[in-house]
């Protein structure tokens, strides 16, 4: 048999230019486990109760308290951020030996207030990255309460608040770090969805985006209790060929990994304690025919294949309230024919792949159907929408655009309490084909003024007409919009005009 990958075509190279050209650090630099006996406790762990759906059983046994830290109505939604011990140090708190933070799962929750019917609950986790909140509220949470289903965002352990001391931003040092993160996940969702029910939300499911959506998968194989809904979006079934053979492949630290895989005799010892070794030296292993010149390389797939491969965890109990959406030409999630297909896994799910498409172009141009399959999953009638793609741009114009966004989505960063999107979008984008287009050029934005503390004075963009309850009126250029406004404006902006001060 030999590997059939999905890439790479001509529309994923905007997922090889975004890998190449704006992700600088590199993953997995330090080793493949703090201590190697990490991953024989984690791969024991496993074997005993996630390969088995039997999470919730040890989160039953010693329930965590929830903490909430904060708890406010603005503009008629309720948002609470709290906080729990995960699951996951119960078992040994050498997982989280490189901080206290690592192990409190802090969230977020946004609700409909007080005399608004709630819809259901959507879990959000996050994709590889994401450090923040802000791309998960404005890409999925906003749009959701608007139809009054409530949204909990969930931290990664090792991300945002959850950061050792010793990582730079959310490069994980070392492989088993991954895997430590996929366990406390599942375990942490076992608790949040038992909580959320307690609270009276129903239906409840669990939603995230390429590693989000994967994790999400891992969780709901062991959410046994009740039914619960699935909607993993640009993920697929194993993370094997995500870290050997795709995009983020190229940001894994290997001669590190290599020179520790050849020189490290406690790693090598639990390797063999597992069957790793063995499996490494078979040359009749998949493993071994894609990667025969590199130990690293087979390692990574066996590891990975021993964690994230969806074939050794339950199906779960309900596979008719799960949708699936994946990129036709995903260079970060590549579909090998070494790994199983999600449809024979479990049988009965809802499949959906977005056509002539990669990773990135997915993510920035599929959010009205990513909010359509969560509404779908929990039972929620989905309301009409217009039909638009990312993919009626030209090529170089998506990746014109994709370096604009980035550029302006990291200035907004440093002033939260400012949200810019277009029509459209969950973000700024420039240009008037469909809200997206190529940079430099205008298009019809709306700048709103959100709650929450500002760490900017000012937001300068060049305006060329604005409208304000409907009435339009001719501004000078480079009109300054106090941060102390409220409501909404449509504003016609300059891409390189806008800045923050």
């Amino acid at each position: 048999m030999s590997a059939s990958l999905s890439l790479p075509s001509n529309r994923s190279q905007l997922d090889i230019l975004f890998r190449q050209t704006l992700i600088f650090s590199k993953m997995f630099k330090k080793s493949w486990a703090s201590s190697p006996e990490i991953l024989k406790i984690l791969y024991q762990h496993s074997c005993d109760y996630a390969f088995n759906g039997r999470a919730l059983e040890l989160v039953e046994r010693n329930l965590p308290k929830m903490f909430i830290e904060n708890d406010q109505v603005r503009n008629g939604i309720q948002i609470q951020e709290g906080w729990f011990v995960s699951p996951m140090n119960d078992i040994s708190s050498r997982f989280f030996e490189s901080g206290q933070n690592v192990s409190r799962a802090f969230w977020r929750g946004y609700f409909p207030g007080p005399n608004r019917k709630r819809n259901g609950l959507i879990i959000h986790l996050a994709p590889t990255g994401d450090d923040t909140y802000w791309r998960r509220y404005n890409g999925f949470v906003k749009p959701l309460l608007a139809l009054g289903v409530s949204s909990i965002l969930l931290q990664n352990p090792f991300y945002g608040e959850r950061k050792p001391s010793n990582q730079f931003r959310s490069s994980l040092l070392n492989v088993s770090d991954l895997f430590v993160m996929g366990g406390s996940l599942i375990l942490e969702c076992c608790f949040l969805t038992r909580w959320a029910r307690e609270q009276g939300f129903s239906p409840i499911g669990i939603s995230g985006v390429s590693m989000g959506g994967h994790m999400a998968s891992l969780a709901v194989t062991n959410i046994r209790d009740k039914p619960i809904s699935l909607i993993p979006l640009l993920s697929w079934t194993s993370a094997s060929p995500v870290f050997t053979q795709g995009a983020l492949a190229e940001a894994i630290g290997w001669k590190e990994l290599s020179d520790e895989l050849e020189t490290n005799k406690e790693l090598e010892k639990v390797l063999c304690d597992c069957g790793w070794l063995t499996m490494m030296e078979d040359q009749t292993h998949p493993a071994y025919k894609l990667f025969p010149k590199s130990r690293a390389h087979r390692l990574m797939w066996l590891l990975m294949d021993a964690f994230t491969n969806l074939a050794n965890y339950p199906a779960p109990i309900n596979t008719d309230s799960i949708r699936v959406v994946v990129a036709e030409d995903d260079a970060y999630v590549p579909r090998s024919s070494y790994i199983p297909d999600i449809s024979d896994l479990w049988p009965g799910v809802s499949v959906s792949c977005i056509p002539g498409t990669g990773h990135v172009g997915a993510y920035l141009g599929s959010h009205k159907l990513f909010q359509e399959k969560i509404l779908e999953a929990i039972g929620y009638s989905v309301p009409a929408r217009e039909t638009t793609t990312l993919m009626d741009i030209p090529l170089s114009h998506q990746i014109s655009f994709a370096l604009a966004r980035l550029r302006v989505r990291n200035a907004m960063e440093r002033t939260p309490g400012i949200e810019i999107t277009s029509n459209n979008s969950q973000c700024y984008r420039a240009g008037p084909a469909h809200g997206i287009a190529r940079a430099n050029t205008t298009t019809l934005i709306e700048v709103q003024r959100l709650p929450g503390h500002i760490f900017t004075d000012k937001i300068v963009v060049e305006l060329v007409k604005t409208e304000l309850d409907g009435t339009s009126s001719q501004l000078d250029p480079r009109t300054i919009i106090p941060t102390k406004e409220r409501g909404e404006f449509n504003v016609q902006v300059n891409v390189s005009a806008v800045e923050s001060t």
